[in-house]
């Protein structure tokens, strides 16, 4: 996940939109649920790639985000309070894919949200 992260904040387009789709791949593959640290990284990685000006970028941000919160349980309601407004501001997107890849994800966090105490 930490090569996926690193190619994620690369300068160029074409290897960030890899990168972000390799993160949403792996997300989606894993079993396993994701240490705190690793929820921090993803996290604070993403949120950067949220206000990336190719939408491509943005909408795997948000997918991966999804495929997360749904492995990262309780260590995601950490993240919580600094990702909802990022999250909603994606809603009003020019873009159809980021608008609904930000639905999606709104989704997934009141279903994760509502199987752990917040």
């Amino acid at each position: 996940m930490d090569e996926a992260l690193e190619m994620s904040c690369a300068k160029d387009t074409k290897e960030r939109m890899a990168g972000v789709e390799r993160l949403h791949q792996l997300l989606e593959a894993s079993r396993k649920s994701l240490s705190s640290s690793e929820v921090t990284s993803l996290v604070d990685t993403c949120m950067d790639l949220l206000k990336d000006n190719n939408f491509r970028v943005s909408q795997g941000a948000l997918q991966a985000l999804a495929s997360a919160a749904v492995l990262a349980g309780e260590h995601f309601k950490l993240h919580f309070n600094a990702l909802l407004p990022a999250v909603v501001d994606r809603l009003g997107d020019a873009k159809q894919p980021v608008r609904d890849a930000a639905r999606r994800l709104l989704l997934t966090l009141m279903e994760v949200l509502s199987l752990i105490r917040i």
